[in-house]
């Protein structure tokens, strides 16, 4: 298999490094892996980068949906608390404020979007890590390791 001459070697050193500084050392891309002109494997990156995406995408979602739960209550709280003072120094029951109602409600929704976050990791992002990870790293090599 022949390959074009840009694609086949590193760029060169830039300027005013000597020519052969770190010719030899292997070269990574952002996410660890050799680079392309290193890799023996280099059609096996495509499949990665899909897996990799993936699993980027179930993170960012379940950390959107999270901190907005929590950070939505707490702006609808506090936006509460600023311009309708009335309404939440009413009488809920006893001596029991509606403020302090809606703080208290604050805790069991931060809980709540912790639990959430847990509970949707282990179920839908989980998964995805182990395949990346049995993918990256081969199954004889990790035989003798300890976690």
């Amino acid at each position: 298999m022949t390959y074009a001459d840009e694609n086949r070697y590193p760029p060169s050193a830039p300027a005013g490094w000597p020519e052969w500084y770190g010719h030899d050392a292997p070269r990574y891309d952002s996410y660890g892996r050799q680079a392309p002109w290193d890799a023996p494997y280099a059609h096996e990156t495509h499949r990665d980068d899909a897996d990799l995406a993936a699993l980027r995408s179930a993170y960012r979602l379940l950390r959107r949906i999270s901190t907005l739960t929590a950070l939505g209550s707490f702006v609808v709280y506090v936006v509460l608390s600023c311009y309708a003072p009335g309404l939440m120094g009413s009488k809920v029951t006893g001596e029991l404020s509606l403020g302090m109602a809606l703080g208290i409600l604050q805790l069991v929704v931060t809980f709540a979007a912790v639990f959430w976050y847990g509970r949707s990791a282990q179920r839908s992002v989980d998964p995805l890590a182990r395949a990346v990870r049995e993918r990256a790293v081969p199954a004889a090599g990790s035989a003798g390791t300890a976690r």
